[in-house]
């Protein structure tokens, strides 16, 4: 199998914008036919903006522990405050970043971001990316006839490795882990733990094209992927391992008591 991608340069998306509108006329300026199984990446910060998800910076008020935090850290306290009030849980930091707890996600600041939009804001993450990856996914079926799977994307880092990589934080129409336990490997053998995150290895690909800076690709489409299509809602819990089975969490913020 053969999986193709296709960034879609776009003009800089604003409120009001209709998301699936463009992710189609863009497809058809750039000669892309959508078809029933590509997979449409999207990145976080474009469906936040058109969501309304901005936020000016000076009508945040920060609190006492924001100044705080922001002096350690180099951050500034209104985008601190941000953090806090968008965090379950905010572990501590190093240099521009906090590292919190956000929807079941360890993450950088919160996923909230003032890269690539107006100076004096920051962009919050989509208020629910699935029921957003939902509603695009559905919208372009109306357009086009198509049955396609949307991810909405975000970056992330891993622990002790340098850059970004991406993450799916919201998806619809396919499966977004495949589980491989009970299966065989080469040898024989059963494989105890192994599931694929086919959707964050989807994003991270995108991510490759998408960039981080001034190149205006925020959509990239996905054809060839090896993805199960499916009608089912996806929720965000299919993509989130248990705090007590997984390896970071559980060994570096296990429960108190043990």
């Amino acid at each position: 199998m053969v999986m193709s991608l296709y960034p879609l340069r776009t003009k800089i998306l604003i409120q009001g914008d209709d998301l699936a509108t463009v992710i189609i006329e863009e497809a058809e300026k750039q000669n892309i036919l959508l078809e029933t199984g590509d997979i449409i990446v999207i990145s976080s910060k474009v469906v936040a903006r058109l969501e309304g998800r901005m936020v000016k910076l000076s009508e945040v008020e920060p609190s006492q522990e924001a100044y705080r935090i922001a002096k350690e850290v180099q951050l500034e306290p209104e985008f601190v405050e941000l953090v806090l009030k968008e965090s379950e849980i905010v572990f501590g930091g190093v240099y521009r970043a906090l590292l919190t707890l956000k929807d079941n996600i360890l993450q950088a600041n919160a996923g909230i971001d003032s890269s690539n939009i107006p100076q004096g804001y920051a962009v919050l993450l989509p208020k629910d990316p699935t029921k957003s990856a939902h509603t695009i996914k559905r919208q372009i079926q109306e357009k086009t006839g198509r049955k396609v799977g949307i991810i909405i994307a975000d970056s992330r880092t891993q622990p002790l490795r340098l850059g970004n990589t991406g993450m799916a934080i919201g998806v619809a129409g396919f499966k977004p882990v495949i589980d491989e336990r009970g299966k065989k490997d080469l040898y024989g053998k059963i494989l105890k733990i192994t599931r694929r995150a086919v959707a964050d290895n989807l994003a991270c690909a995108a991510e490759i094209l998408m960039g981080e800076g001034s190149e205006q690709t925020p959509i990239v489409i996905i054809k060839g992927a090896p993805v199960e299509m499916t009608e089912e809602y996806i929720e965000e819990s299919q993509m989130i391992i248990p705090k007590e089975e997984c390896m970071y969490f559980g060994t570096l913020f296990p429960k108190k008591g043990k």
